[in-house]
């Protein structure tokens, strides 16, 4: 086991998720997703025509993406092609646009081959889908899928609260699961033909409804026997606060760059369980057994912060994430790029480069609406005197003393990388999405590749 006093002289060695990791990660999950279309050809049905081919792998293959949804959300970090949750989440929701499409789709091109031979026919075969009672299921299922698809699109939008909305998000895709496997194997055609066919679904069903089941009542349980200990809850800039925990968990660790779950009431069941909030680790790994977050006030449950009780017990699920200095290792310069609440993993991977000692150009661009929004820059301007080559560059709307005034853009990156080649810098960078994705073009427009450009989205 790794102890304390060698955190950082020798960090834990960790695989890179690289453009071949992702290529891995992308290959092993089209590989499980066509598990069920390839078991369709043991059943030796002779399909009339293409259309219906291309329809029925179609629908097989979405379904079998539907099923892929839950562990890609389930945070398991013990199974390989499960465990990046940033991948995960960001195919998850891809993924699920592309599944909301289809399966609005499915009876309208079902019903399309009777519209191109009339209209009456292709009316009358609507009227009979809608009113046949074994049909109730399946267009409950899909008038469900659609309303949630638009509520995960357009939730930023909606005024609910995010522990309601992620309540309402896991129990309304069970519930379509749940109806969508019951009409594909009541009036499916390959349980039809085969019925042991069906066995497939309901396996993968009960699959997915168990990893629910894990995430909301087992691993609850697991978290409430090791406890962290609130420690500090400070505010430290107009919208954010510190957030310190303490571990008496020795096997605990992290890479900086990472980030947990935590949940500040006690764990168990749909309600608490929903409760719980990802933050990223602001410190380094020296820094165990204490664990800090900078937290921005974004309403709702950030806006409470103020209110916890020094002492009480936080049930920490974590570490996860695959942002971490090893994606740096071969790299002549790192640029971090923090965009408001983005601060948090770029001081913990700024924190281990100088546990380190790294003598590498590092700079810091790190950008606020307003100056007063900048938080511990006792700490970061020390870091300038004590490492060897670490510069930090604020933007800020408002004009200040030594702040680019302005966005994240070209003109200040590029300024900040010279004079040294832009093949030499790899790129880390965090904040809300509009401002990731902006500094990425500007990224792009300076001839940094992708693979050196390592990045994370202050949602979930």
């Amino acid at each position: 086991m790794t102890t304390r006093t060698s955190l950082v002289a020798k960090p834990k060695q960790r695989r890179s998720l690289y453009l071949g990791e992702r290529g891995k990660l992308l290959l092993g999950y089209t590989a499980i997703m066509l598990i069920p279309f390839l078991a369709t050809y043991a059943l030796d049905m002779q399909l009339k025509t293409t259309y219906a081919f291309a329809l029925s792998a179609m629908n097989t293959l979405a379904m079998m993406m539907f099923y892929l949804q839950f562990p890609l959300g389930s945070r398991l970090k013990k199974i390989a092609w499960f465990a990046n949750i940033d991948w995960n989440m960001t195919h998850h929701k891809k993924v699920g646009q592309w599944l909301g499409l289809i399966f609005f789709l499915h009876p309208i091109l079902i019903l399309a081959p009777r519209f191109s031979m009339s209209w009456g026919d292709g009316i009358t075969s609507v009227i009979t889908t809608v009113t046949a009672s074994n049909m109730l299921i399946g267009v409950i299922a899909w008038v469900s899928m659609v309303v949630w698809i638009l509520l995960s699109i357009f939730k930023q939008r909606l005024p609910i609260r995010y522990e309601t909305w992620r309540l309402t998000h896991m129990m309304g895709f069970v519930t379509i699961i749940v109806l969508a496997t019951v009409h594909i194997t009541n009036i499916g055609q390959h349980g039809q033909y085969a019925p042991w066919f069906n066995v497939i679904w309901w396996g993968l069903c009960s699959f997915s409804v168990m990893m629910v089941l894990f995430n909301y009542f087992v691993k609850p349980i697991l978290l409430k026997r090791q406890p962290f200990e609130l420690t500090e809850v400070t505010q430290v800039s107009s919208r954010d606060w510190q957030v310190t925990l303490k571990t008496n968990n020795d096997a605990f660790d992290f890479e900086p760059g990472q980030f947990v779950w935590f949940n500040t009431t006690a764990p168990g069941g749909l309600k608490n369980a929903a409760k719980e909030h990802p933050f990223s680790i602001a410190s380094s790994r020296s820094s165990l057994p204490n664990l800090s977050f900078l937290i921005r006030n974004l309403g709702d449950y950030t806006s409470q912060l103020g209110t916890l009780k020094i002492g009480q017990n936080v049930y920490v699920d974590g570490p996860y994430g695959s942002m971490s200095l090893h994606d740096s290792a071969k790299a002549k310069a790192i640029l971090l790029i923090a965009g408001g609440a983005g601060i948090g993993p770029m001081l913990s991977l700024l924190r281990g480069l100088a546990d380190q000692n790294d003598t590498r150009p590092i700079r810091l661009i790190y950008g606020n609406n307003q100056l007063d929004q900048m938080v511990l820059q006792e700490d970061i301007l020390q870091l300038e005197t004590t490492m060897a080559n670490f510069k930090q560059q604020l933007v800020s709307l408002d004009k200040g003393k030594n702040a680019y005034q302005g966005v994240i853009d070209q003109t200040i990156i590029s300024r900040l990388i010279e004079p040294h080649p832009t093949a030499d810098w790899s790129v880390y960078l965090c904040g809300p999405q509009p401002m990731v994705e902006g500094v990425q073009g500007s990224l792009k427009k300076l001839s940094i590749a992708n693979r050196h450009i390592h990045f994370e989205h202050l949602s979930f």
